[in-house]
């Protein structure tokens, strides 16, 4: 009975790790790309980008780059987020395909998300933009 459960489970821990495949080197590009840029704005973090927000961190997972912000004056429940989403759409979503500087984002299919917190730290809202879409938005 012992050898047949080792058996079994030796036999299962083959199968889920065979399936486990390593980074194509597309992926190895793409990580290496966001990693480095995420260093790049952590080392400046928290940012000041206007009177109004700050930008506290980025992250990255898989092909998303994520933007973690906060608005310094404004506590979640003090927003209308249908405005605030609408604003940040044209101000922030909107330019992002025609920034020179996001070529190879746009390249590598990098997702931009965006993530916006009131000042005590709760959620307002969150947008992204698939960057691999900028040539159909054209």
């Amino acid at each position: 009975m012992f050898k047949s459960n080792t058996l079994l489970l030796t036999s299962f821990f083959i199968a889920l790790f065979s399936s486990i495949a390593a980074q194509t080197a597309h992926e190895r590009s793409l990580s290496v790309a966001l990693t480095n840029s995420t260093a790049i704005v952590n080392a400046s973090a928290p940012l000041l980008i206007d009177e109004e927000t700050r930008m506290d961190s980025a992250a990255t997972f898989k092909n998303f780059i994520i933007y973690n912000n906060s608005m310094v004056n404004y506590a979640a429940a003090e927003l209308d987020v249908t405005l605030f989403d609408a604003l940040i759409q044209e101000t922030v979503i909107d330019p992002l395909c025609a920034n020179e500087n996001l070529t190879d984002f746009k390249d590598l299919g990098v997702v931009m998300v965006y993530r916006y917190l009131g000042k005590n730290g709760e959620f307002i809202t969150e947008q992204s933009k698939d960057m691999k879409t900028c040539a159909e938005d054209i």
